[in-house]
C-alpha cells in the first residue's frame, strides 16, 4: 500500500532498521506504516519529513488515500505532473492513466500551439476536438521584451 514510503526510505539508501532507529520505533513499526497496516502518528511524520528531507504535507500525502493524486482544478480539469520522454516516448502520470481509462496500444494525438503548448486527445474524440479547437478564442500572448 504504502510503496511511496518505501520508495523513499530506499531513495535514502536505508535499511527499515535504520529508519526505525532515527525515529526511535520498532523496524516492526516501519514495516507495518510501509504495509499499510497502520500510519505514522503527528510527531512520527514530522521527524519522517525531517529525514527524507521533504514537506510534512508529502509525508501526510502517502498515508491519506486520495482519489487522485492528479491536482484538480475546475471539475473534470486536473494537472497530472509531470509527463518523461523517454527514447522518443512519452510516459504519462499513473494517475492520468486511471482517471482518462487509457490502456496499452489506445492512440492518442498530440496537437500543439507555439505559444499555448500542448495536448493530447484520444484520436477517437479527434472530430469533437478539431471543431473545439477551430471555435476556440485566440489568446495574445505578449513577449516581455
Amino acid at each position: 500500500m504504502n510503496d511511496e514510503l518505501r520508495n523513499a526510505r530506499m531513495r535514502m539508501k536505508m535499511t527499515q532498521e535504520e529508519l526505525a532507529e532515527k525515529l526511535d520505533v520498532s523496524r516492526q513499526t516501519v514495516a507495518k506504516w510501509e504495509n499499510g497496516e497502520s500510519v505514522p502518528d503527528i510527531m512520527r511524520c514530522t521527524q519522517l519529513a525531517e529525514v527524507f528531507e521533504v514537506e510534512i504535507d508529502d509525508i501526510a500525502s502517502m498515508f491519506i488515500p486520495q482519489k487522485t493524486k492528479g491536482y484538480p482544478g475546475p471539475k473534470g480539469k486536473y494537472i497530472f505532473g509531470k509527463c518523461v520522454i523517454r527514447r522518443g516516448l512519452i510516459v504519462l502520470p499513473d494517475d492520468a492513466i486511471q482517471i482518462f481509462n487509457l490502456k496499452d496500444g489506445d492512440e492518442l494525438l498530440l496537437v500543439g500551439d507555439i505559444k499555448q503548448g500542448m495536448a493530447l486527445v484520444p484520436v477517437s474524440g479527434v472530430n469533437d476536438f478539431v471543431t473545439q479547437f477551430d471555435n476556440a478564442p485566440v489568446l495574445e500572448v505578449k513577449d516581455n521584451e
